[in-house]
This record gives C-alpha cells, sequence and structure tokens, in this order.
C-alpha cells in the first residue's frame, strides 16, 4: 500500500484535472448559450420574413378572388 502522503497527492492532482475539466466546461456550455441565443435571433428574423411573404400571399390570392367574384357577377347580371 502506497504512503499516505502520495495517495493524498495523487487525490489532489486529480482533483486539480476534475477542476480544470469543470472550467472547460463552463465555457463550452457559455458559448452555446452564445450560439444558440444568435440562433434564436436569426430564427425570428427569418420567421418575420416570412409572415411578410405570406401576408403578400394571401393579399394575392384575396385579390384574385375577388376579381374572379366580379367577373361571374358581371357576366351573370348582364
Amino acid at each position: 500500500m502506497a504512503p499516505l502522503e502520495e495517495r493524498v497527492a495523487y487525490l489532489e492532482g486529480r482533483g486539480e484535472e476534475h477542476a480544470v475539466a469543470i472550467v472547460g466546461l463552463r465555457a463550452d456550455i457559455r458559448d452555446l448559450r452564445t450560439e444558440l441565443r444568435d440562433l434564436r435571433v436569426e430564427m425570428n428574423r427569418r420567421f418575420d420574413q416570412v409572415d411578410v411573404k405570406f401576408m403578400w400571399m394571401i393579399g394575392v390570392q384575396f385579390a384574385t378572388l375577388m376579381a374572379v367574384i366580379a367577373a361571374l357577377l358581371n357576366v351573370y347580371v348582364r
């Protein structure tokens, strides 16, 4: 069995390794949160663009429907 000092030194070394690993993990999580926040902002911007295009598409369809109804009414009213 190893002397007590060697075992304590070994455990201290392992503790320091774990501390360094935890610091690295925290930095990685911080970077991930930043990337997710940026992704969320980009997605919201793109969804806003899609919403505008969707409104244009609905407007064009509505105008076409009104034109068809007006044409049909014009034919049947005469």
